[in-house]
């Protein structure tokens, strides 16, 4: 099974030595791009995400990234109760005009419950993304995300996790992070 390109399959943990797994990352792959990215996330009124048991399922956002702005809504598929979910879809579309569309957004009744601003290297490592990320007021993080052909979702969390471990990142099936920046800097913030 090709896993496409509304399903999402990545394993997340925290890292106090961000520089010294740069520098592994730097030898086995190829830099993309650095960026600084700002998440503005809302839920609607009548059903606050942030307020779902026991995790939150479904997130909706507008990340602001140099020259393009993204609408996205994400939903966690078979989310358990340790939150551990299977994969996500996503679902993205460019917005030309951040102000009028936050406009539009407080029409509808959905409100900014917080920001998420964060420093992010993206590196190609043959059929793993890698995002290096300094997160404000959260700390350093690593992210294998699954970006080649995997026979299905096991295999390619599977390889997402044989990864970092190459990293020299130990015990990663029992320390990877199953919530978001947003979940994490919600309960953090509460």
């Amino acid at each position: 099974m090709k896993i496409n390109m509304n399903i999402e399959v990545e394993i997340k943990v925290k890292v106090e030595n961000l520089k010294e797994i740069k520098k592994k990352v730097s030898k086995i792959g190829k830099l993309v791009k650095a960026i600084k990215q700002i998440d503005d996330y809302y839920t609607p009124s009548h059903r606050n995400f942030f307020t779902q048991k026991p995790h939150p399922t479904e997130f909706l956002r507008i990340r602001t990234n140099p020259g393009k702005i993204v609408f996205e809504y994400d939903k966690s598929i078979n989310k358990r109760a340790d939150g551990d979910h299977d994969y996500a879809e996503e679902y993205e579309t460019e917005i030309l005009d951040k102000k009028e569309f936050e406009k539009i957004l407080g029409f509808l009744d959905f409100k900014k419950v917080l920001t998420i601003e964060k420093e992010r290297e993206y590196w190609m490592c043959g059929k793993i993304e890698v995002a290096l990320d300094n997160v404000k007021g959260l700390g350093s993080y690593v992210e294998a995300e699954a970006k080649g052909n995997f026979k299905d979702e096991k295999e390619a969390k599977q390889e997402c996790i044989k990864f970092l471990e190459n990293l020299g990142i130990k015990n990663v099936q029992n320390t990877q992070i199953k919530k978001g920046y947003s979940e994490m800097l919600f309960e953090k913030l509460r």
